[in-house]
This record gives C-alpha cells, sequence and structure tokens, in this order.
C-alpha cells in the first residue's frame, strides 16, 4: 500500500470512527491520574538569558491597574506586604545599577528639556526628584550600567555631545552608582521619609528604602550613590553627624528595594510616581498582585493588561519582569491570539490542547520562567486578545493534554503548513520525530478565501510589478512576445512590489486609466499560505546571511540557488556563490534570507541566465565576466545598460530580468511547519472533524490526557 493510499485510507477511518462518536452521542478521553496540570505559570515579558540567547529587554517596567495594586516582596520561605498602589496609579521599575548623572537643577522644564535631547537616543534616560539642602531638585540620569566603567564612558559621551550645554547645574556629570549608607531602620515609612529629608537638608543625597529583617519589612534611608566602596566612611561619618539612625556601611549583595519619585513617565506636568529600584543578583524579587480582575498594565509591552500577578527581579544585571497566571487563564490570550476568534470551536479546542501541552513540555525553560510571550514559546498579548470563541476552546479541554510513551510532548505548531507538514529529523530541528508525523497533507488554502489574485506585469517605465487583476482588464491585443496587453482600469492605480498592499511601502509607479501593460504572470495575494516577495539585492542577502552563517560567505554575492530539499519539499541546502550556506538547522535558513515566511521555498535569481552565443556556445551569466551583450539589427554588438530586461526563455514565456543579480523567493507556508497547521486545523474543523481527531491528524502515537486533579 502506497503512503497516499495509506493516508487516504486513514482518513475515510478517521470519517468512520468520527461518525460513530456523533451517533453515540460521546467522545473517547483516555484519562491518567499521571498527568500533573499545574495551577499557575510562569510567562517572561523581559528577561536576559545571556549573550546569544533569548533577551528581551527593558531599562523599566511601569504598571498600573485600574483596579489597584498591592505590592509584595516575595521570598521562597515568606511574603511581607510593602504597600498599596491605587486605582490608576502607575508604578515603575527599575535596576538600581550604575548611571551617568548628567544634570542637577532646580528647574523641572530645563530637566525635561535635556531628557527629550537624551529620549532621541535612548530608552534609558530618567529624571528624579530628591530633596537636597533645603531646595527640591531634579537630577537626570542615563543608563542602568553593569559596571561603573560602562556609566563613566556614558558622562563623556553624554558631555562631549553638549546634552545639558546652556543649562545651569549644581553638581558636575559624573557616574553614580548602588553603592550607600544604611540609616535606620525606622518604624514606618513616613518615619524614613521624614529622616531622608533631614538627612537632604544636609546636602546628602538621601531615598527611603525597605528590606527584610526579623520576620517583617524594615523602613531604612540609603545615603548617597557612590560607584564603589572607598567613599562610603565619609559618608556614615556626615550621616552619623546629620542625626541619621545607626549609620552603616551595608554588605554588597544585601537586599532592599530603593524608592525614588521619578518624573521621568509624566515629564513637564510635574506628576511624580513611584520608581522601586532593587540591585542586581541579590535575590531581592518584587510583586505587584492585582487587586481586582481588572488585570495589570504593562506599558512597556505595548500597554497590554495581563491577569495574574507581576513578579520583578533582576537576572543577569538587567530586569526581569515575569506574569505569575492562573494556566488556563493563560491560555484564554494564547488561544486568542494564535487562532482567528471566528474559527470553529473544534478548531479552537485543538488549539488550546496542542498550547498547554507545549507550555507544560517546556518546563522552567527559561531558568525562572516557564515560557516566553512571544513566539518563541507561543503568543500571548494578555486580555486584550481574549474572545469568548477561544475562552470557550479553552474550558471545553481543562487539564487536557497530548502524551506520548507516557510523558506530555511538546505540541509545536505553525501558523500555515503551505500543504504539507514537515519532516522534523531532515528539515527542520532534528531530535524526536516520534510523535512528530512526515508530509502529511495539510488544507491550508484557508487564508486565500476571498482573496483576489494580482497579475505581474511589465509597464511602460521598463520596471516590473504587481497590480491587483480587478483594476485590470483584457485589451484584446498581444505584445510582439506573444504575451497579453492588458489595459489598467483605473487612474492612479499602484504597481507594487510583491502582491500586496502595504501602507509603509511605496507604489513602484502610478499608472494612469488607459495604460497598457504585459502580463507576465498571474499569481495570489500575498498570505499564510502564498507569498511571494519583493525583489532582494544582493547586498541585502549577504549581509542577512552573514549575521548567520557559521561561515561567512565572500562577495560580492552573485549566486544563490536551492540545492538540496526534504521530503516534504522543504529547502534543506542553499549555495551562495556555489558555497553550501551553513546555518546549522535548515529551519534557520528563514531569518538567514532576510525573514522568510518558511522553508518551502523557490529562488528566482533575475540576474542569471544560459544563453548561446553567436558560435553556438553556452554562457552562463554572471559567472562569465562581461555582462550581457546583444547583436543589434544593425550586427553592432551592445552592452546591455537598462537594469530591467526582459527574455524569452526556453519555453517562449516572457521573463522579466535583471541586468545585474537580484533574487526573488517565492514559496507557500508561514512557520517551520511541523506539528500542527492552524489553518489546516481550521480546514479540518470545517471538514466536519473534532479536536481530538484533529489532534490525532497532526501529532501520531499520543493519547490526549486529562489532569485528574
Amino acid at each position: 500500500m502506497t503512503p497516499e493510499v495509506k493516508r487516504s485510507f486513514s482518513r475515510l477511518l478517521l470519517l468512520v470512527l468520527l461518525v460513530t462518536a456523533v451517533v453515540s452521542g460521546s467522545t473517547r478521553m483516555t484519562v491518567h491520574a499521571a498527568v500533573d496540570v499545574p495551577n499557575t505559570i510562569r510567562v517572561a515579558l523581559f528577561i536576559n538569558l545571556g549573550s546569544g540567547k533569548y533577551q528581551s529587554l527593558t531599562p523599566t517596567a511601569t504598571l498600573t491597574s485600574s483596579g489597584g495594586m498591592n505590592l509584595i516582596w516575595r521570598d521562597p520561605s515568606f511574603s511581607l506586604t510593602a504597600g498599596s498602589i491605587p486605582a490608576g496609579q502607575a508604578v515603575r521599575f527599575a535596576v538600581d545599577g550604575y548611571r551617568a548623572l548628567v544634570l542637577e537643577t532646580t528647574d523641572l522644564n530645563a530637566a525635561i528639556v535635556v531628557l527629550k535631547k537624551l529620549q532621541a537616543s535612548t530608552n534609558s534616560a530618567f529624571v528624579t526628584r530628591l530633596s537636597k539642602s533645603g531646595r527640591t531638585v531634579y537630577q537626570v540620569t542615563e543608563g542602568i550600567y553593569s559596571s561603573a566603567g560602562g556609566a563613566a564612558s556614558a558622562v563623556a559621551k553624554w558631555t562631549n555631545a553638549g546634552v545639558a550645554s546652556g543649562i545651569q547645574s549644581s553638581i558636575s556629570a559624573r557616574a553614580v552608582g548602588p553603592w550607600a549608607v544604611e540609616a535606620g531602620p525606622y518604624v514606618s515609612n513616613a518615619e524614613a521619609t521624614g529622616a531622608a529629608e533631614m538627612l537632604g537638608s544636609t546636602g546628602l543625597e538621601a531615598y527611603v528604602a525597605f528590606k527584610p529583617q526579623d520576620g517583617g519589612l524594615s523602613y531604612v534611608v540609603r545615603v548617597g550613590q557612590e560607584i564603589d566602596s572607598s567613599s562610603l566612611g565619609g559618608i556614615q561619618q556626615a550621616v552619623s553627624a546629620a542625626g541619621g539612625l545607626n549609620a552603616r556601611i551595608p554588605a554588597a549583595g544585601e537586599p532592599y528595594a530603593i524608592v525614588r519619585d521619578d518624573m521621568t513617565f509624566y515629564g513637564s506636568g510635574n506628576k511624580p510616581i513611584s520608581m522601586y529600584a532593587i540591585p542586581a543578583g541579590s535575590g531581592t524579587v518584587l510583586r505587584a498582585d492585582p487587586q481586582d480582575a481588572s488585570g495589570i498594565q504593562v506599558i512597556e509591552r505595548g500597554k497590554r493588561t495581563y491577569r495574574g500577578s507581576m513578579e520583578i527581579s533582576t537576572l543577569n544585571q538587567s530586569l526581569a519582569v515575569i506574569n505569575d497566571v492562573d494556566f488556563e487563564q493563560y491560555l484564554y490570550s494564547v488561544v486568542g491570539a494564535e487562532v482567528g476568534s471566528s474559527w470553529p470551536i473544534e478548531a479552537q479546542k485543538a488549539q488550546a490542547v496542542a498550547a498547554r501541552s507545549y507550555a507544560l513540555a517546556s518546563g522552567l525553560g527559561y531558568q525562572i520562567a516557564h515560557v516566553v510571550d512571544t513566539t518563541n514559546s507561543q503568543a500571548y498579548y494578555g486580555m486584550g486578545y481574549e474572545n469568548a470563541n477561544s475562552t470557550s476552546g479553552v474550558n471545553q479541554t481543562v487539564g487536557q493534554v497530548l502524551t506520548s510513551g507516557g510523558k506530555v510532548i511538546s505540541a509545536v505548531f505553525s501558523s500555515n503548513a503551505g500543504g504539507i507538514t514537515a519532516d522534523n529529523k531532515l528539515e527542520i530541528w532534528g531530535g524526536d520525530n516520534s510523535f512528530l508525523p512526515s508530509s502529511v497533507s495539510s488544507p491550508d488554502t484557508g487564508p486565500l478565501e476571498g482573496k483576489l489574485k494580482w497579475v505581474y506585469v511589465s509597464i511602460p517605465s521598463g520596471q516590473a510589478g504587481y497590480i491587483r487583476s480587478d483594476l485590470l482588464a483584457d485589451s484584446g491585443q498581444h505584445h510582439s512576445t506573444g504575451a497579453k496587453l492588458l489595459r489598467v482600469t483605473s487612474e492612479g492605480t499602484s504597481v507594487r512590489s510583491r502582491p500586496q498592499i502595504v501602507s509603509t511601502v511605496e507604489p513602484i509607479a502610478k499608472l494612469s486609466n488607459g495604460t497598457l501593460v504585459v502580463q507576465l504572470d498571474k499569481v495570489e495575494q500575498y498570505t499564510e499560505y502564498s507569498w511571494v516577495e519583493a525583489p532582494m539585492t544582493p547586498e541585502q542577502l549577504l549581509a542577512s546571511i552573514n549575521k548567520r552563517a557559521k561561515t561567512p560567505i565572500s562577495g560580492p554575492l552573485k549566486t544563490l540557488e536551492v540545492t538540496k530539499r526534504g521530503p516534504s519539499g522543504r529547502v534543506i541546502e542553499v549555495k551562495a556563490n556555489g558555497v553550501i550556506v551553513n546555518v546549522g538547522a535548515s529551519d534557520n535558513l528563514r531569518g538567514a534570507l532576510n525573514g522568510l515566511r518558511s522553508t518551502l521555498f523557490s529562488i528566482e535569481e533575475t540576474g542569471r541566465y544560459t544563453a548561446l552565443n553567436g558560435d553556438g556556445e553556452k554562457r552562463d551569466v554572471p559567472e562569465q565576466s562581461g555582462g550581457l551583450q546583444v547583436i543589434g539589427g544593425d550586427g553592432v554588438t551592445r552592452s546591455l545598460t537598462d537594469e530591467n530586461i526582459y527574455v524569452l526563455d526556453g519555453k517562449g514565456n516572457l521573463r522579466a530580468g535583471t541586468a545585474s543579480p537580484a533574487f526573488v523567493f517565492s514559496g507557500k507556508g508561514y512557520g517551520h511547519g511541523l506539528g500542527m497547521s492552524q489553518w489546516g486545523a481550521r480546514g479540518l474543523a470545517e471538514q466536519g472533524y473534532d479536536y481530538q481527531s484533529i489532534l490525532r491528524y497532526y501529532y501520531q502515537n499520543v493519547t490526549i490526557e486529562e489532569d485528574a486533579q
């Protein structure tokens, strides 16, 4: 029995099973107590795993909630309430690191002017308000550096740039850091605030902070912003002389959270908000808990609002923001972001089980988090992406996961398999293939529904591009090559570089009503299923390739060709200038080739030809020097100087080419193509498949199990 016959037979058998399930009025579910789905999941919104690994960085995290928040000091063995944030009020978090102090002034507007100059080049500029020498001053700082040297370099950079020139400053620009003297403890935040004002009146830089002590939170005052411990002895004496309580030099690595009045968020609005700065590597962890179900908005994450708590800590000298959220509620957003809200409920349920399985199989894949919020794990964009259909899909499959051999599988999925799923071993990442069938036919054409075709044309200027088919009509005429001449039917018709309207990309040209164009080809609109990219230059591609290639390709880039394909037709080897492009796993070719949608692609080298010369010998361009030449009717040989040229290929078809190398990629699918195709799941659901049948179609040797708790 051929593989095709086996697949057809399995589909027929599957349909029989579906009918049986419908008649019996029930679906079969295998339940094993061994499956333990946790109540919550940790999702990293911002995290730094180190150089060469996953990094999503932010200098600050700004949180707000319409229902208010409680601030908690979190420790592995206890939790302590640190205060509350009123409804609608913002609060910020940062690392208490090394910074470049570029200005201190009593004029808030002057500080904001300098802030805006810095913000033109960096996202880590701040204005902080404090009481000093009996007056209110505003300090403008830049950066959160991991070393004093980094901050000192920044001071020199901004001084040379003159960002604060012409503005009177009460201090000289300098590097500041997290080293400080501590006074206290004080019995309350109010008492510590009074002590900070008293110490500040003597000219010291004093801030309220809190830390765990004797089973509770203690309020202290941290005095100084030093880059090392060398000056702390003198500051300690000054604090004691000014009446500071129990002045001491804290040991390096002691946990604390310092509270500063941040003026950055509202700018010239003169509305301070609290910024909690925590030291890197100290183990300090703060958590913001919402006071009701309205969620927490994270300004730096597209102002998205999330269920659950936000945990703030540091990792690898950077701020880490982890959303600790109910597992099933996490899936409300994931399913809503990953598939269309109007898709059939069985597709929603299939997505819910796959997403739950993938997340559970990830473990603590990101050191202090199970998953991240991007498609490096799976799309998770907060409450705004939830919808009734996706939520229903999650609720109807609560606790259900896919297992193989008694273990929850990493149920990978992609947007669109381009009509056929990938082979993991030969085409993608390698590894365990026991639950991932290869080259499964997938009904992925859904994105084309209701989309018009586009016509690839040559326009009077000699350029080639795409016009939507409803903007053209047959003129009844033909080009001398036999190609159809089409007539433009609308004034100002845009000619596009690819078959899609992109508002941020200017058209190649705009044509008048009645203009005649030569039809070269007709293609589908650019979608998740079928796509043609705009022509890419050798320079673009060489730069992209060499960012990822283990062995750089020497330029200039003249040729780029597919030399090997895997079982599903996906590209597994490409040669540039005759040299294999080595990027490790074959799926990495997507990124190496300037971000292609999938590896199910073809390359048209528009500047490459094989021609017969006057002696009947074959000549390859551009492998041979001298460019492309033609013999005119007068017998004179001329070099082609126009970049856009048109030739008849060996089959008599008119082809658009270029005098110099350029590359056009066309292909199918969106994503790696392994496991479940989301568009394919929709197609199967529309054919009557239930979610269990969809999952067993895309994953083999699996059991659908349910959390027994």
